[in-house]
């Protein structure tokens, strides 16, 4: 029986997955737990074939125990969680989930993605029963992929064969089943790969590779990509080879599909920061703020399509990615775009972020989406955004120009600079000027605590003709000079 456990912190959601996974799926077993003390210990007395948790549900006192026993029990896992942000979206990377999925959920994605994992574990089942016998003379088995057993290195070579679709395995395993190797081989059919094992041998399999692909290319137009690992050693064990297959076809996320890749390749991943630098962040604003598609699509283009040997590691660019898609948000929120169709988009493309085999299709995608959010906003800029919140939206897109003024505020909300302080007192209770130095002293205070850049750098980029005046205004509003609050704040944080 198939065994599910659902762990949700809101009683009223979790009963509700319970329910629909019960009616839409009698045969499966499902249970719930409501804590994460609740959650380990069902983990281990149920070991549920899949698990769907509210990511948040897992604090950093208890991910370690958590880590460990999904590690050893081996559910397949389904995050939910309320924020499309990149911390969230590593956090559920970090843990290995197959899918994360948005709060409030939808029956319909959470009941596609749970069926569509299940199907993936009875087709591995199947084909690890079909395949037992072949496998049993050399005492391969799919516990070797994950189990290192140093007394049973021996010389193999391995080919990993990984379609852009994942959905497309079944066919292409069918297809491999009844292909002739010069050599004897071995099958594992994994979530989004397979790989072959083999006793190495003079056999070419480069060129045996190239056979298949060729051949496959004349069954179907589905892309695939093959890795060869020999290893650097006389010999070796199933899993050190599935590992090195794993890390060889990471590198497809770059290069694409319809290639061979070879372990002279393996990748060695550059190290690199993930987020947006402040000043990344500041024309990421002008950007967005001034519909320059163009300039965009050239920063995309620099940033990720020119990328070359050593790559950064996949997970990286992918929460550099997210760290962008927060910006987007920021706008789309801005002139009240985030729901309707809009939000429908912007949240496949958070999962095409996440998930999507290619990176130039993520950029393409993300393209298409902030083209379309320009779109929408030059048809109805006007109805946007109120008054105030136009001069408001000014300001936080202008914070860092030192050339700000009313008068340019007001050419841009089109109307009279005295109107527009008039209206500002009334809205606000306050002055142009008061609103523009609380908004540089608040973006300040950000990087003051954030990042390590000098005061008068800091006071530069938010907009300060000079670090005296920035020190000035600052501790007038924080009640401290800027140097104190740093210090203060780096303790707090300690």
């Amino acid at each position: 029986m198939y065994k599910v456990l659902v762990a949700n912190r809101d009683e009223y959601d979790t009963k509700g997955i319970e329910w629909l996974l019960k009616s839409s799926m009698n045969a499966w077993q499902v249970e719930s737990a409501q804590n994460e003390s609740g959650l380990i210990k069902k983990l281990e007395t149920f070991q549920p074939d899949l698990l769907i948790f509210e990511l948040d549900l897992i604090n950093e006192e208890s991910y370690d125990s958590f880590l460990k026993t999904t590690q050893i029990i081996g559910p397949d896992l389904i995050a939910l969680t309320m924020e499309a942000t990149f911390s969230q979206a590593k956090r559920a990377i970090d843990m290995g989930v197959s899918d994360l999925i948005l709060k409030p959920i939808s029956a319909d994605i959470l009941l596609k993605s749970a069926r569509k994992i299940h199907r993936r574990n009875q087709m591995i089942s199947r084909t690890a029963e079909q395949n037992f016998s072949k496998k049993a003379e050399k005492d391969f088995n799919y516990q070797d992929l994950f189990i290192e057993e140093s007394d049973s290195a021996q010389p193999l070579v391995s080919i990993g064969i990984k379609s852009k679709n994942p959905l497309e395995l079944p066919e292409l395993f069918k297809f491999l089943e009844s292909y002739t190797f010069q050599k004897a081989v071995h099958y594992f059919i994994l979530s989004d790969m397979i790989l072959i094992i083999a006793e190495k041998s003079d056999v070419a399999w480069k060129e045996e590779s190239l056979r298949f692909m060729r051949d496959w290319q004349e069954t179907s137009a589905e892309q695939i990509a093959i890795s060869i690992y020999t290893g650097k050693e006389d010999s070796g064990t199933v899993r050190s080879h599935y590992l090195a297959n794993r890390k060889l076809m990471e590198v497809t996320f770059y290069r694409g599909f319809n290639q061979i890749i070879e372990d002279s390749s393996l990748p060695k991943w550059l190290s690199i920061d993930p987020f947006l630098t402040p000043e990344e962040q500041s024309r990421w604003i002008d950007f967005l703020n001034q519909s320059d598609l163009e300039a965009l699509k050239s920063w995309f283009y620099e940033e990720f399509l020119t990328l070359a040997d050593p790559y950064p590691e996949p997970g990286l660019i992918r929460i550099r990615l997210t760290s962008i898609l927060a910006q987007i948000r920021r706008h789309m929120k801005t002139f009240r775009l985030a729901d309707g169709d809009m939000e429908k988009e912007y949240l496949r493309l958070f999962q095409t972020i996440l998930y999507s085999p290619l990176i130039y299709q993520v950029i393409n995608e993300m393209i298409s989406f902030i083209s379309y959010i320009f779109e929408t906003i030059r048809s109805d800029k006007k109805l946007k955004l109120e008054l105030t919140d136009r001069v408001l939206f000014f300001i936080e897109t202008n914070y860092w120009d030192p050339k700000v003024t009313l008068e340019r505020a007001a050419e841009y909300a089109d109307r009279n600079p005295n109107y527009i302080s008039s209206m500002l007192a009334k809205k606000c209770g306050k002055s142009f000027r008061e609103l523009l130095n609380e908004t540089r002293i608040r973006q300040s205070a950000k990087l003051l605590i954030e990042s390590e850049i000098s005061i008068k750098e800091i006071a530069s980029v938010c907009g300060f003709r000079n670090q005296q005046y920035f020190n000035k205004v600052f501790s007038k509003i924080k009640g401290m000079p800027p140097n104190q609050f740093r210090k203060i704040m780096h303790k707090t944080s300690v």
